[in-house]
């Protein structure tokens, strides 16, 4: 039998209720919270009832029942399986062969994508009764005019809402040490000179100069990667996770990977993996991370894949990369070194 947190049992007493009463109920508990559970019990509760489960990969899926057995319960096997992209492309009849008594949207911020989105809807329409159960830990596409993906598929139904922050204040989440570096700005400190250089009117040279010589000292008196890495990535033999923009960047960081981390592990050996969409060994790769036991660092360079709904244990800290203006993508990635339960302290 699958044991809740306190927290979830909380929160899904609150969606049974909603759910009974609304026939919609959203839940909004940050990453690292162990919210997918709520969704594998409502399926352990209703074991005769066909459950409708939607997510974004597979890989997401894959990694929530291997969490689910690591906590000593069983697989649900009234579960069907659907990704958004797969639902998709399902025909009239197609959706008429899932006939769900209960829908569970994971993640279910994505369905405001327009593709996904129209999927969804098709779905809800063809099975007006059944019951619908939403997981994600934000309800707001921030970059897409602000929507309230729970007004628009929950009516507004939040059985259970919380923050991230909350769940630190509540020790839900242990806090995370967070570090903040200087990173490579020569190029751009070149840039600007180059400007100020070519400026025609000496005030306005001048003016500019002023504002670029305490960037300069400051970059000077920044300490280079490998120092900061020594000081913060305090465990030699753990598993860090490292969010890249794309694939070239993805290869330009690995060729630093000695110069960055070397001092880290102290000469010991550093196993490297890297896991992205296009790259076929990708698999392979993402399983041999997560059971590697060896002694020396353990470093998976990625890209997107793992910024949501997946969850590996004993990450030590995740390294920050790729930049973000979307409080989605930030939290999801930072929430890959935060767990429910666990009392380690990572490293951001």
């Amino acid at each position: 039998m699958l044991e809740l947190f306190e927290h979830n049992r909380i929160a899904y007493e609150s969606a049974l209720s909603m759910l009974k009463e609304n026939g919609r109920a959203a839940i909004v508990h940050p990453t690292g919270t162990g919210k997918s559970f709520i969704g594998f019990k409502l399926a352990e509760d209703n074991p005769q009832a066909a459950v409708c489960w939607l997510s974004p990969s597979e890989y997401i899926f894959k990694t929530q029942i291997e969490n689910l057995r690591a906590a000593g319960a069983a697989q649900p096997q009234n579960i069907r399986f659907f990704t958004y992209a797969k639902l998709m492309m399902m025909d009239a009849a197609a959706i008429e062969d899932i006939r769900p008594d209960y829908i569970v949207l994971d993640e279910f911020h994505r369905c405001g994508a327009q593709m996904w989105g129209n999927g969804v809807q098709r779905l809800l329409a063809a099975y007006p009764q059944a019951p619908v159960l939403g997981l994600s830990a934000t309800n707001i596409r921030y970059l897409d005019n602000q929507r309230d993906m729970a007004d628009e598929l929950f009516d507004g139904n939040i059985a259970s809402e919380m923050t991230l922050g909350e769940a630190i204040v509540r020790g839900i989440l242990a806090p995370p040490t967070y570090v903040i570096s200087i990173y490579s700005c020569e190029k751009d400190l070149e840039k600007y000179q180059a400007r100020i250089n070519g400026a025609k009117n000496s005030a306005v040279r001048d003016a500019a100069q002023k504002r670029l010589d305490p960037l300069r000292r400051a970059r000077e008196k920044s300490e280079g990667l490998d120092i900061v890495y020594q000081k913060h990535m305090t465990n030699a033999n753990g598993k860090y996770i490292i969010f890249c923009t794309g694939v070239e960047h993805l290869k330009e960081i690995a060729c630093h990977i000695p110069e960055w981390f070397g001092k880290v592990c102290g000469g010991a050996d550093i196993h490297l993996y890297q896991a992205y969409a296009d790259d076929p060994g990708t698999s392979q790769a993402f399983a041999a991370f997560k059971t590697d036991g060896r002694q020396g660092l353990k470093l998976l360079l990625c890209i997107d894949m793992l910024n949501e709904g997946v969850h590996i244990d004993d990450i030590a800290g995740v390294i920050l990369f790729r930049p973000t203006v979307s409080p989605i993508i930030y939290k999801q990635q930072i929430g890959r070194a935060l767990s429910a339960g666990s009392r380690k302290k990572p490293s951001l």
